[in-house]
């Protein structure tokens, strides 16, 4: 009795765990461009995610400022953090162990988690950042109904996903990111100033940190941890991609979300998406980085 009714269920949680893998493409594929671009690992990330998403509850919550504005001040509040972190921190430590660059990012994850904790309370519960109505439509054939904010979800990580795989295939900036990720020495043989495109990675990715962060405030207890922890299912989806290719981030995204959701159908048990996501991580890590694996490109 319960695998029938769990299967019933199944179709419903379908739509949350693609809302949910739209939400980690985002926060993952910008975690593949700044590692791919610089190199770094950025533990940050969520916290970055975080912070941009509290600017956007204090404009459009606090000051009642449209959704839209708030999404729009959260998305150049996390350019500015990326660009801050890229200026400040990783560009003084050139040439210095990776181990180092990390350690050096999540020491900004304290200071970022620290800092909005003050600002709008650690440990409150605080009103989503609502951009597009809950009420929604009936899924022709089924008795699925899908929020317009969840299809808004969706169609979001899909379109950015598709813009920046456009942006880095087609354009000047786009060229200059593939050729520092491939080699920066060569690069600045070629003219291209590595400082200003390792930057710009930065900005762009913790913008596309922001989205994320604002989009998936509907979903989650909306405070200054679970904000943070978003890093991680991000960083599992970009370990699907091999933390290079962007199609296989947003497919790792999508799965991630579904194999998450879907024992929830099941079961009641608390922790079977964290347990999912462990499980996910090791299954990648044994499978895409043993030795002799097969190199993924960024697009």
């Amino acid at each position: 009795m319960l695998a029938i009714a769990g299967t019933s269920l199944l179709p419903g949680f379908t739509v949350i765990g693609l809302v949910l893998g739209g939400v980690y493409a985002l926060a993952a594929i910008g975690l593949v461009l700044i590692f791919r671009v610089s190199g770094v690992l950025n533990f940050a990330h969520g916290a970055v995610a975080m912070f941009a998403t509290f600017v956007a509850y204090q404009i459009s919550v606090v000051n009642g400022a449209p959704g839209w504005a708030g999404l729009l001040v959260a998305i150049a509040a996390g350019a500015v953090v990326g660009l801050l972190v890229e200026v400040l921190t990783m560009r003084p430590l050139a040439g210095k162990p990776a181990l180092t660059k990390v350690v050096v990012t999540i020491g900004w994850l304290l200071v970022l988690q620290t800092l909005a904790g003050i600002l709008w309370g650690a440990n409150a519960y605080h009103r989503p950042v609502q951009l597009v109505s809950r009420a929604g439509f009936r899924f022709p054939g089924t008795h699925v109904v899908v929020g317009y904010d969840q299809l808004t979800t969706v169609l979001v990580a899909l379109g950015l996903a598709l813009a920046t795989a456009a942006v880095l295939r087609y354009t000047t900036i786009g060229t200059a990111m593939r050729a520092v990720a491939d080699d920066p020495a060569a690069a600045r043989l070629w003219g291209i100033n590595v400082n200003r495109v390792t930057a710009a990675s930065w900005m762009a990715g913790s913008a596309m940190a922001a989205v994320a962060g604002v989009l998936i405030t509907p979903l989650i207890n909306f405070d200054t941890f679970s904000l943070t922890v978003v890093v991680i299912d991000a960083f599992t989806a970009a370990l699907i991609g091999r933390l290079t290719s962007l199609p296989w981030t947003v497919v790792g995204a999508m799965f991630l979300g579904l194999a998450q959701t879907y024992p929830r159908a099941f079961s009641s048990q608390s922790g079977l998406g964290e347990l999912v996501t462990f499980g996910l991580v090791l299954v990648v890590l044994a499978v895409l980085f043993r030795p002799g694996g097969r190199r993924i490109r960024l697009v």
